[in-house]
């Protein structure tokens, strides 16, 4: 049983992939999922059950007394646990599913963390790192995406068994494509303040007018943040040159990430970064942040430029210096590509979460 989001792309690749490996799925939501994936998941003969509590919250992305709500999904969770029997319990994400797994007193349970649960859930808070490190104690097997919060799992909640599992990507969808004849730059990232648009935007502005330079640049993704920076490329004069795409659904969003010469993600936070490995699987090398689990990702005069975040300056220097010197350019894509098939192919990771399940037989 998957105790996750059923609107969130990644429950729906793991559960997607896991179904084709012949394992049965039932999924424990604590918000019901939109009506087009509701079609989707039957296909995949995935039952969801839902107390649909979303009206009960009032804020999805920040900590909150309203969430303490989730509690009211313990009795259900209980009674469809009762009658599906499943031989594992699995819960994605720390702080929500996480404690519902816990309380729910199955074993075995499998945890999950995905990255704010663990970076930002419980930041200067005595009872959200007591909660957490209460649920990553009580769990039969830890999961990380990355070696980054591995370590901080290790240190901070004293759990050193931590089995880290790439989220990878599908190589022979995410693949190179025809080269735009325009010189692309952007990103396919939410648009929030900490995964650093607004330093994208400032760094386009000194790329167009300082260097003088014919590049076009691409946001693609939706945000709380989205129609603020919309008006900071107006005010600075460049939304002739910026694009603003919007919401791009996952099996589509392939032609634009080929449609890009070089992909950004110059994030304040992030726990691993999936987008900068579908840009790699494509050949396209990344300008990313020095933080968190972007390091293992993305890696500097490899596969890549590797810089601080919140620089725009630095930013707009290593864009153009991609931009004049082709051939670095494009061996770094190639490299990029090579280190995806040998380090992030998701069929592989499939297989090894698939072990971790089979460790219980």
């Amino acid at each position: 049983m998957f105790l996750s989001d059923a609107n969130s792309i990644h429950t729906f690749r793991w559960i997607e992939s896991l179904t084709s490996n012949n394992i049965e799925i039932q999924l424990f939501s604590l918000f019901k999922p939109k009506k087009d994936l509701v079609e989707k998941y039957k296909k995949f003969n995935v039952k969801i059950i839902s107390p649909d509590l979303r009206s009960n919250i009032k804020d999805l992305r920040e900590p909150n007394l309203s969430k303490i709500k989730y509690l009211q999904a313990i009795p259900l969770l209980k009674k469809t646990i009762n009658e599906f029997e499943p031989s594992i319990v699995h819960a994605h994400y720390a702080s929500s599913y996480g404690i519902l797994g816990y309380l729910s007193r199955f074993r075995p349970f499998i945890l999950s963390v995905w990255g704010s649960d663990i970076y930002y859930f419980p930041y200067n808070n005595k009872f959200y790192k007591w909660l957490l490190k209460l649920v990553i104690k009580n769990s039969d097997k830890v999961c990380s995406t990355s070696n980054a919060m591995k370590q901080i799992i290790e240190k901070e909640y004293n759990r050193l068994d931590v089995e880290v599992i790439s989220f990878g990507v599908d190589i022979d969808f995410f693949k190179p494509g025809s080269n735009c004849q325009k010189f692309n730059v952007g990103t396919i990232k939410s648009i929030e303040n900490y995964n650093g648009i607004d330093c994208l935007i400032d760094a386009a502005k000194l790329v167009i007018e300082d260097y003088n330079k014919n590049i076009y640049f691409q946001i693609v993704g939706e945000g709380s943040l989205k129609k603020e920076m919309e008006q900071k490329a107006k005010d600075l004069k460049i939304e002739d040159k910026i694009k603003f795409v919007g919401f791009v659904d996952h099996k589509k969003v392939l032609k634009y990430y080929n449609n890009l010469s070089i992909f950004i993600a110059v994030s304040k936070r992030e726990s691993f970064g999936v987008s900068i490995l579908e840009a790699a699987s494509c050949g396209i090398p990344s300008i990313t942040s020095n933080i968190g689990g972007l390091t293992e990702v993305n890696i500097h005069n490899e596969t890549g430029v590797v810089i601080n975040p919140d620089d725009p300056k630095k930013l707009a220097e290593s864009i153009v210096k991609l931009y004049e010197q082709e051939e670095l350019r494009l061996k770094l894509g190639k490299n990029a590509r090579k280190r995806v098939e040998k380090k992030f192919n998701w069929k592989n990771n499939v297989s090894e979460m698939i072990n971790v399940y089979k460790s219980y037989d």
